[in-house]
C-alpha cells in the first residue's frame, strides 16, 4: 500500500508545469526553451502541417529573437522546417 501510494506522488510531480507549477492534465513542450508548459502558461502555438505543432511559452515570447524566430517560421508561401537539436 505504500509503494502505491509513492508511485501516484511520482506521477503528480511529473506531470506539473516547470513554469508556474501548477498540476495539470495536459502537458507541451516549448520549441525554444524546452520545458514542459501548461495551457496557460503557453503564449502562442501554431500548426504549420498537419503533422506539426510549434508552442512558445510567455517567457520565450518577451525575448525579442525567440519571438521573430517563431514568426518566421510562419510566413506565407514557406514550408515549416524545424532546427535539429
Amino acid at each position: 500500500m505504500n509503494e502505491s501510494t509513492n508511485k501516484n506522488t511520482a506521477i503528480c510531480d511529473f506531470m506539473r508545469c516547470e513554469r508556474c507549477k501548477e498540476e495539470i492534465y495536459k502537458l507541451e513542450k516549448c520549441d525554444f526553451c524546452s520545458r514542459k508548459i501548461c495551457r496557460d502558461c503557453t503564449k502562442s502555438s501554431k500548426n504549420p502541417s498537419k503533422l506539426t505543432r510549434s508552442v512558445i511559452c510567455k517567457d520565450c515570447w518577451s525575448d525579442m529573437k525567440k519571438r521573430t524566430k517563431y514568426k518566421s517560421y510562419f510566413k506565407p508561401g514557406r514550408r515549416f522546417e524545424r532546427e535539429e537539436r
